[in-house]
């Protein structure tokens, strides 16, 4: 091959190289911001749904105790049906945990909250939900299922639950009880943060809502904030570690969710850790003219304000950009390298 043909081939290397490197960095960017875009990463498949009621093989006789209920139904492992939408409803009840729970330890009976469950006839689908406000209300709404709960436990020696537990009143002013009443796809109740028959007090490091188990429950539904793999959430939670505290004695975790999100990820409560952070960072309920820095603290609800959910997009788009970037100049360097080894050569 002559020296001519030689440089012309070095060339023409030099063009298709760069070229090549600059379209695999633009489709890995695309690819990312597909990913971000349909919320693919852990996504699970839903599991296939049986129908139809199968009745006990013997007709079990009233009362129907938690025993009953549990032996050869509800507690066995895996225990579902097919729910409305066509998914399968995981209907099945750890017995261990429910005994040990707050309700199972008071002597709670399934049929306290699942008035009417008959396990010879009641049906896999249509079956009222349970509705915790049913007791854990000051004042009870009407027409919540079960009906009189409080009159039927009284009358079996079941005292009510305490006053600090009866806060259904706050739970309604925050952003999971709005968007559960207007019945906001995906919205919380109390169940998905509480459990439904695995309830313990928030002081108990087995219960899901002690501090120590926040990051876990909450990134069930939260999971961008969480989990350490997104770009977004891990961006936002340096800021938040660190930005200037006015009081260092106090832990400024952002693993810990309550720091911040205080009663508007509980009941409503004005603080729950007891931390100073609500003096300044107030919830957007109780913003006013005093409160100079609530103004600018982006709200913990971003589907109510616009500036937050653009800035995740701006995180996780400048971050895969930068990447994106640096791949390309750390590629277009070595090629350089690569051609002026080949010119000397």
């Amino acid at each position: 091959m002559s020296r001519n043909e030689r440089v012309m081939q070095s060339q023409t290397h030099r063009f298709q190289w760069p070229v090549l490197a600059v379209v695999l960095a633009v489709a890995c960017y695309v690819l990312a911001l597909f990913f971000m875009a349909n919320d693919a990463f852990g996504a699970e498949a839903a599991p296939a749904a049986t129908t139809g009621f199968v009745p006990p093989t013997q007709t079990i006789e009233p009362p129907f105790t938690n025993d009953k209920c549990l032996e050869k139904c509800h507690g066995v492992v895996g225990f579902g049906a097919g729910a409305a939408d066509g998914r399968l409803r995981d209907l099945s009840v750890d017995p261990a945990a429910f005994v040990f729970s707050t309700h199972g330890q008071k002597g709670v009976q399934c049929i306290d909250c699942h008035q009417g469950a008959d396990p010879n006839t009641h049906p896999r689908t249509g079956y009222p939900d349970v509705d915790c406000r049913a007791c854990h209300s000051k004042s009870v709404p009407a027409g919540v299922f079960p009906q009189a709960a409080l009159e039927k436990l009284s009358e079996r020696g079941i005292q009510p639950p305490p006053e600090e537990s009866r806060s259904a009143e706050g739970w309604n002013t925050t952003v999971h009880g709005k968007g559960w009443a207007a019945a906001t796809p995906g919205a919380a109740f109390c169940t998905d943060c509480h459990t439904a028959h695995a309830i313990r007090k928030s002081d108990d490091p087995a219960a899901t809502v002690h501090r120590d188990n926040l990051p876990q429950t909450c990134g069930r539904c939260h999971r961008d904030q969480v989990v350490s793999g997104d770009v977004g959430g891990w961006l936002a939670r340096l800021r938040l570690s660190a930005h200037g505290k006015g009081d260092l004695s106090e832990t400024h975790a952002v693993s810990d969710c309550l720091s911040c999100h205080q009663g508007e990820a509980a009941h409503g409560e004005d603080t729950v850790t007891g931390q100073t952070c609500p003096t300044c960072h107030r919830v957007p309920e109780k913003e006013d003219a005093a409160s100079t820095l609530a103004s600018f603290h982006i709200k913990p609800h971003a589907a109510e304000q616009p500036l937050a959910r653009a800035l995740g997009w701006l995180y996780r788009a400048g971050f895969w950009a930068g990447a994106a970037g640096l791949a390309l100049v750390v590629t277009l360097l070595g090629f350089s390298h690569l051609y002026r080894k080949e010119d000397e050569g």
